[in-house]
């Protein structure tokens, strides 16, 4: 019956069998024949033919009414099912750890946005170990880590990195310098991230401080970067955080660049192999733009 659907719901509406097949753009005999092969499917007449006028019989107007209305339905999801297919609508799922501009990810993301109104973003954040597992199960279809993490089942594509600096608050005694040196901090309580949750990092820092001539004195490690701007902001020592973290604190909190600490954050773009959603290749596209 779906065959001829939209031949007769076009004859409903004409009500004139030569505009129809024009419309169409079949020939009139052709068309009638639609018409006789729909009527004989369903065991009933649709319209009442006369030399001059075509009319439509009332089981006719019943199904020119509804069938209109569930063809339009079905074209809507067509179309949407194309738009998903070339990645202009659907749904995709970034994980990113805790820093938004992090390997330009906020900057992509509204590009996206403006360019993919119908692709439905949504964010979650996992961290750099979890984010493996999240993406071979297809939780997250994109991840923004920060190496070095196992790479066995993970393609990274390199994103930046920034550097390292010291975060304290407003009222601390170096809060008016320019810069810092890695020494200044020999009695600062330093507050980073916990060997646990960036075992690279943890051991950086600690070395740094060693080829400074000193052994920090070390707050509780923490597992979020804005936990730790926190604790310096309450005055409980300096935290050692990634530069673009200034970009998403407030004014309580300060910045300072350690020019002897020569430590970088690495941020790469990860993915489970190569996707295949239409949506996450473009996505991965606009970054590399």
């Amino acid at each position: 019956m779906l065959r001829f659907a939209r031949g007769f719901c076009i004859v409903a509406e004409e009500l004139h069998f030569g505009r129809a097949a024009a419309r169409l753009n079949v020939t009139q005999p052709a068309l009638s024949h639609q018409i006789k092969m729909l009527e004989q499917d369903l065991g009933f007449s649709l319209l009442k033919r006369s030399p001059h006028q075509v009319t439509l019989t009332d089981a006719g107007v019943v199904l020119a009414r509804e069938l209109s209305a569930a063809l339009a339905r079905v074209e809507h999801a067509v179309q949407e099912a194309r738009d998903v297919a070339r990645g202009d609508a659907g749904v995709l799922t970034i994980g990113y750890c805790e820093l938004p501009d992090a390997g330009g990810m906020s900057a992509t993301l509204r590009r996206f946005i403006a360019r993919y109104p119908n692709v439905e973003v949504r964010l979650q954040t996992v961290s750099t170990d979890e984010q493996g597992a999240a993406l071979a199960a297809g939780r997250i279809d994109i991840g923004f880590i920060h190496p070095p993490v196992d790479e066995r089942h993970l393609v990274l594509r390199p994103a930046g990195h920034e550097d390292m600096v010291a975060a304290l608050s407003v009222n601390h005694d170096f809060a008016g310098r320019p810069t810092l040196q890695l020494a200044d901090l020999r009695n600062e309580p330093i507050i980073f991230c916990s060997e646990q949750s960036a075992p690279y990092m943890h051991r950086a820092i600690l070395a740094a401080c060693a080829r400074a001539g000193f052994q920090p004195r070390l707050r509780a490690g923490e597992n979020s970067w804005h936990a730790m701007v926190g604790q310096a902001i309450a005055g409980l020592g300096v935290a050692l955080v990634p530069a673009s973290l200034e970009a998403a604190t407030s004014a309580k909190a300060v910045f300072k660049p350690i020019l002897d600490l020569g430590l970088q954050l690495h941020t790469a773009i990860a993915t489970a192999g190569q996707p295949e959603r239409p949506s996450a290749l473009r996505f991965l596209a606009m970054c590399t733009d």
